[in-house]
């Protein structure tokens, strides 16, 4: 009995510390917004960015009572997160105040957009992968800060793949695009108020990030009590949706691993079925022993299974291939590397239009950061050059970011 009461109080200890992970608009609720006393507020967010009290943060600037909340700017998928990836968001009326979005004529804040605000607050849940555009807008937002001489405020949040694993090679800036606009790895291991730090002070916000380029007066405010080890599960906080193939943190998992090969476009990843991005296959794809193993390796666990998709890439077919189940300790990228080469392997017909000319081609080169890992997939002649290249500046990355991190 006395070993069940101690080990009773380390589990309420462990549920208390989880429970008491403060991001930051939970830290301007407690403060009662001090920070936003008597401002004039553009804000830059969407509905899942919520409080502790399950309220979206534009639900909570709008109770505060001490600020004025001039307008809403939305990014990609738009406020409720229901628009499909890609497609133009529509200006809206959210919770009675004008929402202009930025993901559709628009990706960058014009001067109108910013008018009558003492400070832009952005406050956006990423998913801590480089193609997903809310550091892209994040970024678009700080630059037109700094030309405009506009105060700017990041709300932070927990990476939901945690703060250690990064994966993959820097974006190469002659590749740069609205899925990768900073050169970063593909899994940063970073918060929004990490990159934004880093952004600012290393003068990345200008797309030709030339020595001259501007900062802007930024202030992050920090969650309390989140360390680099946490998951998101670790924080006891319910998962809401950041885009309509985004319903759980298992999806955020799987699109680190398969977002890349849905570039490609040579099998499905998911999309379809109730586990969007947590699989791999084709109709008649083989099974291999061989990239069972490296995918373990990668600290990505892969189950020989059948799906059949209801809509997207084999809508109705039944498809052999592999549910994704990966670890916290694991390198998505590289196991994203693993499944292409393999794929490709397989499957080479589907791969002569992924070629830089071709759309799927662009879309994987962007996504990628790196025009020459896609032609030694198309090669398929050196996969130890490919894997060499999948890490190409990370080392120095991990190295160059210490200084930027917060927590």
């Amino acid at each position: 009995m006395k070993y069940l009461l101690v080990l009773g109080a380390l589990m309420s200890a462990l549920c208390s510390t989880a429970a008491h992970v403060k991001f930051g608009i939970d830290n301007l609720i407690d403060t009662k917004f001090a920070l936003l006393q008597g401002k004039r507020v553009v804000l830059v967010s969407h509905a899942a960015a919520r409080s502790y009290r399950n309220k979206s943060t534009l639900e909570e600037f709008l109770g505060a009572g001490n600020l004025r909340l001039v307008r809403l700017l939305t990014p990609e998928h738009g406020f409720h997160g229901v628009v499909v990836a890609g497609k133009h968001v529509l200006d809206d009326t959210v919770h009675g105040v004008l929402a202009k979005s930025l993901y559709g004529a628009l990706r960058r804040p014009t001067p109108d957009l910013l008018s009558g605000a003492d400070v832009v607050v952005i406050d956006m849940q990423d998913i801590g992968v480089r193609s997903y555009t809310y550091m892209s807008t994040m970024i678009e937002v700080m630059d037109a800060c700094a030309e405009y001489g506009i105060a700017c405020m990041v709300l932070d949040r927990p990476n939901p793949l945690g703060g250690i694993v990064v994966d993959g090679n820097l974006l190469q800036r002659d590749v740069a695009s609205f899925i990768g606009r900073v050169p970063v790895p593909y899994v940063h291991g970073m918060t929004l108020g990490e990159i934004a730090t880093m952004a600012n002070e290393l003068q990345w916000l200008s797309q030709k990030y030339t020595a001259a380029g501007k900062r802007c007066a930024l202030t992050v405010v920090r969650c309390k009590r989140w360390t680099r080890d946490m998951m998101w599960e670790d924080l006891d906080r319910p998962w809401y949706p950041t885009s309509p193939n985004m319903p759980s943190v298992a999806a955020v998992r799987g699109y680190a691993i398969t977002g890349l090969i849905g570039e490609i476009g040579a099998c499905s990843i998911g999309m379809g079925t109730t586990s969007p991005f947590q699989y791999i296959g084709a109709p008649n794809l083989v099974h291999d022993s061989t990239f069972i193993r490296q995918m373990q390796e990668s600290g990505v666990h892969v189950v020989a299974c059948m799906f059949s998709p209801q809509h997207g890439k084999y809508a109705g077919l039944p498809c052999t291939g592999y549910y994704v189940q990966p670890s916290r300790s694991w390198k998505p990228y590289m196991a994203a590397m693993h499944a292409l080469w393999y794929v490709r392997g397989i499957h080479p017909e589907a791969f002569p239009d992924t070629l830089a000319s071709a759309a799927h081609g662009k879309m994987f080169i962007k996504a990628s950061g790196m025009s020459l890992i896609l032609a030694e997939l198309v090669s398929h002649e050196n996969k130890t050059k490919l894997m060499g290249l999948s890490s190409e500046g990370l080392a120095e990355f991990v190295e160059l970011r210490k200084k930027y991190l917060l927590y």
